[in-house]
């Protein structure tokens, strides 16, 4: 595999278990915070854990991928190329 790629690849999903763990801790805060804040850190925290599972799996064409969490789910699906 390409080196480029694949330090590129270890740099991203690194940050997303960063910004993870960051979102978790302001979570542990949230009984101070309004309702407004506790659904952007709910979409924060599906949007990381999505971007995640999508560099988990093998995305390959034809391939449809549904991802479940606590808080609501969401389905993936590559096109054939043409």
């Amino acid at each position: 595999m390409n080196n480029e790629i694949e330090t590129t690849y270890e740099a991203i999903y690194n940050q997303i278990l960063h910004f993870q763990q960051h979102v978790e801790a302001l979570s542990k805060q949230a009984g101070t915070y309004q309702e407004e804040d506790h659904e952007q850190l709910i979409r924060m925290s599906i949007a990381l854990q999505a971007s995640k599972d999508i560099l988990e799996n093998m995305l390959t064409p034809g391939k449809k991928l549904n991802f479940i969490y606590e808080k609501g789910m969401f389905s993936l699906e590559m096109f054939d190329e043409k």
